[in-house]
């Protein structure tokens, strides 16, 4: 009976694809939904300090406010631009939508928030989305991502 020689090297390239993918689900970072939460908590506040704070070490945030395409900011610069944001409207609402993990090394996620608001003495309320890109890093989910989408 002849083997086949291709069965072995499709084995370890499949094992190749899917062991990072347990071992990154091994490692059991903190629920990504929690880490959302808290950004949801964050932004009815309007901590806009807060927010900042979880950046990733480099503290550089890509920040996309006014549906221009996202930039990468300084921290100082993506407070601000925050601090203008909230102080520009009213929260009525901001719950968290959605929650996933994309995976990738360092591991990746992101979650979505559904924001209402309204503009500072206007009684019509604004829906936004705001997606809020995560990524995994020294133990713990940090921002790396902020869009608000109308």
């Amino acid at each position: 009976m002849k083997k086949n020689p291709t069965f072995p090297i499709l084995l370890a390239l499949l094992l190749g694809v899917l062991a990072p993918r347990a071992l990154a689900a091994q490692q059991d970072p903190a629920p990504l939904a929690a880490f959302v939460a808290t950004v949801s908590r964050l932004w009815t506040a309007g901590a806009a300090d807060e927010i900042v704070a979880l950046a990733p070490e480099d503290g550089r945030i890509l920040l996309d406010l006014a549906g221009e395409g996202p930039g990468e900011v300084q921290p100082r610069n993506a407070a601000a631009a925050l601090r203008r944001l909230f102080a520009e409207r009213e929260n009525v609402s901001v719950r968290a939508s959605r929650v996933t993990i994309s995976g990738g090394t360092p591991l990746r996620g992101f979650g979505e928030l559904t924001w209402i608001a309204r503009p500072r003495g206007v009684t019509e309320t604004l829906s936004s989305v705001v997606y809020v890109g995560a990524v995994w890093e020294d133990g713990e989910w940090r921002i790396r991502e902020l869009r608000v989408m109308r």
